[in-house]
Formats: structure tokens, sequence, C-alpha cells
């Protein structure tokens, strides 16, 4: 039987691997009325696969919810990728992006899809985070520059967007291509790069997703690969500036850094920053 065609214009790409009940905070947080249907990329998952049937109940969205199931543990970006691939096949006109264990504030498609409607120009549109830790306790804030020219300048040491919180034009693909393998733990980095010198591309300053932090979570030597990956792609678009020249000091200065102390001084500085405009 043929499948039936999407009935939304957003597929919201959801990448799984053995974490079924992250996912299913994460379908349970897409609202009812959201305008998006949702793929769920199982990446090879062994130890704790989907469980479709609690799935499906989680979610309350008014779209479809379908399956993708990878043989093998692709990684992220072959699990992006092959989502990618999936709604290119079927003609969605927009991707939105969540991880599990991330929550989408109740309106956060609409409130994309209506500004990318509004704003024809722009091909890759995110939006401000609100990052949690492992008991729902707020961390801090975090906002990215929302004009274009700003957003150019942010890139050149660090993406200006947050991964989960990010919709794009599917047309976008055919000039920047799918997620690189070539940069683990920067993939992200490496698209919204392309989209920014090949579009213009937006923020919104409008808390889009719950972001759970778990600092324990993050390895050395993923933290490392990361930056390593992130130095690799600021090479790569480099315009020799002496601003793309800072970016890439300060990627190395990073390296050097413990990670647990960076996250530290980061979240420090977010809750001083947001207690001082709150005090204005």
């Amino acid at each position: 039987m043929t499948e039936q065609l999407h009935r939304q214009p957003v597929l919201l790409l959801i990448p799984h691997y053995n974490n079924p009940q992250a996912l299913n905070a994460s379908l349970a947080s897409i609202g009812v009325d959201e305008p998006c249907d949702v793929l769920v990329v199982d990446d090879g998952s062994t130890r704790a696969p989907i469980d479709e049937a609690g799935a499906r109940a989680a979610f309350k969205g008014r779209g479809v919810l379908r399956f993708l199931g990878l043989p093998q543990n692709k990684g992220i970006e072959g699990a992006l990728n092959a989502g990618l691939q999936w709604a290119q096949s079927r003609s969605y006109e927009f991707i939105a992006r969540l991880d599990c264990g991330d929550l989408n504030v109740s309106d956060r498609i609409q409130r994309q899809l209506s500004f990318l409607e509004q704003h024809p120009e722009v091909y890759l549109l995110g939006g401000a985070a609100r990052f949690v830790d492992q008991q729902g306790v707020e961390q801090f804030e975090l906002r990215h520059p929302e004009r274009h020219e700003d957003i150019v300048q942010t890139m050149r040491k660090n993406s200006a967007f947050v991964h989960p919180a990010v919709m794009y034009r599917t047309a976008g693909l055919a000039t920047t291509g799918l997620y690189p393998l070539d940069a683990p733990a920067a993939e992200d980095y490496a698209l919204f790069y392309a989209f920014v010198r090949h579009f213009r591309v937006a923020n919104l300053a409008d808390v889009l997703i719950h972001y759970e932090l778990d600092p324990g979570g993050i390895s050395l030597s993923k933290r490392q690969k990361q930056l390593a990956s992130r130095l690799k792609v600021q090479k790569a678009n480099s315009d020799g500036s002496l601003a793309a020249l800072a970016g890439r000091l300060r990627t190395r200065g990073l390296m050097l850094m413990p990670y647990g102390l960076v996250f530290r001084l980061k979240a420090a500085l977010r809750r001083t920053s947001r207690k001082a405009t709150n005090d204005d």
C-alpha cells in the first residue's frame, strides 16, 4: 500500500538511541495543535529500543507520528541524514529538530512556522533555550543574536543556534547538503555555517525549548572531538579576518580548559547577566 501523504507542512525530526523514557517526554511536550508530523529515527538501539505503543500514547499532536529504524548505530549524523532523506522524498517544506529529553514549549512549531511564512528570505530559524538541571531547576537561558548580520559575526567563534531549537527550509539542503560526516560532534555547526553562507538566517528571542543539562554526561573525549571539529569548521569557513582568527584562537584555548570549569563559568556568567537585566 502506498504511504499516505503527510498532512502537516513541518516534519519534526527526533533521533533516538536507547532512551525511550526521554523520547516519550519529548513527544508529550509537543502541543496538541502544532502543525507538524513527527519522525523518530531509531539509531540502531539494542539495550532500550523504542516502545512504539508508549510513544504513541505520549504524543498528543494533531500530526502523524512515524518511526524509522536503522539496522545498526550510525551516530547522530547518520540518523539525522536518514531522517532528512526520508523527509525530502515526501516533500516536507520545513524541518524542525528536537532531541530526546528536550521539551518544546507548547506552540514552538507554530511560532517558527509563522515567522518563516512571513519572511520567505529566511531559510534557517533558531530561538532561545532555557537550560535546566536533571531535577528540572532552571540554570540559565541561552539567547543568540537575532539578526543575520550579527549571527554572521557570532558564527566565527561558535554556532549561533541551539540545534534542537531550529527549523529550516528543506529546499535549502539542495545547496548546503546534509549534515557532514567529517565534523563529529559539530555536525550542526558545519551545516548551519553553510546556511549562513548561502541564505538569510535569524533567531527568535522567544524561548522555544527546555534543554536538560547533564555535565557529567559529556566525556572529555567527546568534548575534545567537538572542539577539534569546531576548529576544522572555522578554518574551512574563514574569511581571513581578525574576527575569524580570534574565533580559532578561542577554540584552541577552550581545548586546554576542563569542560567542568567552562560549564560552571558560562552558567555563572549567564545567571549574573540575567539578574542584571531583571534589576534594570
